[in-house]
């Protein structure tokens, strides 16, 4: 649910559109606050840049495949470099990274991946059409040069093989 357009609002309101939990600390500045409304570290920034702000991002996955050969042939359906499309392709929640990589493979791994470093914040829940996927289940990693979770041993394709699945991040 969006933020209130007008009034008084509270970090701890922000706090909670961004997935945090009520009453416990946090920050302006931090990552998945400022995701929120596109910030960057250190910004200048008013509370009322968050009015309307949301921490539901729906992006549309239009499912590609990709069949790569060799050993062990792998099968990816969704979105990734030459297969698929995405709506936007700007995951906000994280601080407006691009995905590079969101589908699932037949090796039973559910992955998600955008440019640059982002913190294992700003989403709580990966919704891929009906099934939720939790962040904190995820397997995390961060290289500098890429982000990516991994859902490991998700039996079940998400996605299908074929159509366009709305893949909601809250």
């Amino acid at each position: 649910m969006a933020l209130q357009t007008s009034g008084m609002i509270s970090l701890n309101q922000i706090h909670v559109e961004a997935g945090g939990t009520s009453g416990t600390a946090c920050t302006i500045n931090d990552s998945d606050i400022r995701g929120l409304i596109g910030k960057s570290s250190g910004a200048a920034m008013d509370f009322a840049d968050w009015y309307g702000a949301s921490g539901v991002e729906t992006q549309t996955v239009t499912v590609g495949t990709l069949v790569v050969s060799g050993y062990i042939n792998v099968t990816s359906y969704g979105y990734g470099s030459g297969f698929g499309s995405i709506s936007d392709g700007t995951l906000g929640p994280v601080g407006n990274k691009t995905i590079e990589i969101l589908n699932w493979n037949n090796l039973q791994n559910l992955i998600l991946r955008v440019t640059g470093s982002a913190s294992n914040s700003g989403f709580s829940t990966m919704k891929v059409h009906n099934t939720n996927f939790s962040r904190s289940s995820a397997t995390y990693s961060n290289t500098g040069t890429y982000t990516q979770w991994n859902w490991f041993n998700t039996s079940t394709n998400p996605f299908g093989t074929s159509g366009t699945k709305q893949v909601t991040f809250t």
